[in-house]
């Protein structure tokens, strides 16, 4: 008497999943028909093997750790038998992640003609476009005798670094740089001190929105201060 062999049948649940960077992915590969045969994973058509983040709990289960952006993408179960054999999918979907600032310069005191290198880093999905900032106004991209230098390191964070090759008590001012992405954007400032005569940047007038919060930062430099005033008027 032969056994009845069923024809096979797979689905993956679920069928699409969304999730954060550094959420934990789980996917469940559902057989019916027996016997059930040799079961294998694959991501985007290339097979799937077992490491420190993609985990098989159970040969019908797939685990992925602390998701990352390039993990998005399409997830496939295979069921091979004899003859028989069938696929399911399920799609892995990676959202938007608001930056977050990891290492940040402080406050610096320095004396003219020394290298100064003030360093950001942030993390984001996507990865954030970091820009670098004087007193909250200027650009230091046009500023002479700067140097931005920017890039993904292997974990996925964006390292931007802001350097003074020979720094001049006119550079002292309020530094600031800004992490952003389509999901949002974190900012970071501190002082860079610079001996030498004070000084006030000069301001063009500002405009603002009536019943909106307004803020400006006193664009000066040099040091040592003994304190800030402002007047209104004048």
């Amino acid at each position: 008497m032969m056994n009845d062999i069923e024809p096979i049948r797979v689905s993956v649940f679920p069928s699409e999943l969304q999730l954060d960077v550094g959420k934990t992915a789980n996917f469940n590969c559902s057989i019916h028909g027996t016997p059930v045969g040799s079961v294998t994973w694959k991501k985007d058509m290339r097979l799937l093997s077992a490491n420190q983040r993609a985990v098989f709990p159970t040969p019908t289960s797939l685990q992925v750790r602390q998701v990352k952006r390039q993990d998005s993408g399409i997830y496939q179960c295979f069921v091979n038998r004899d003859e028989f054999s069938a696929q399911a999918s399920s799609r892995l979907i990676i959202g938007d992640l608001a930056p977050k600032m990891k290492m940040s310069f402080p406050e610096k005191i320095v004396r003219s003609g020394s290298y100064v290198s003030l360093v950001c880093v942030a993390s984001a999905n996507p990865a954030p476009e970091i820009k670098w900032f004087l007193d909250g106004i200027w650009p230091v991209s046009t500023r002479p005798g700067t140097l931005v230098s920017t890039y993904l390191s292997s974990n996925g964070d964006v390292i931007s670094y802001l350097n003074f090759t020979s720094v001049d008590v006119s550079d002292s001012g309020l530094y600031q740089c800004e992490a952003f992405n389509e999901a949002g954007s974190v900012k970071h400032a501190r002082r860079l001190n610079v001996f030498g005569q004070l000084f006030i940047r000069p301001l063009n007038n500002l405009t603002a929105l009536a019943d909106s919060r307004f803020s400006v930062s006193c664009p000066f430099g040099g040091f040592p201060f003994d304190s800030i005033s402002w007047k209104r008027g004048m």
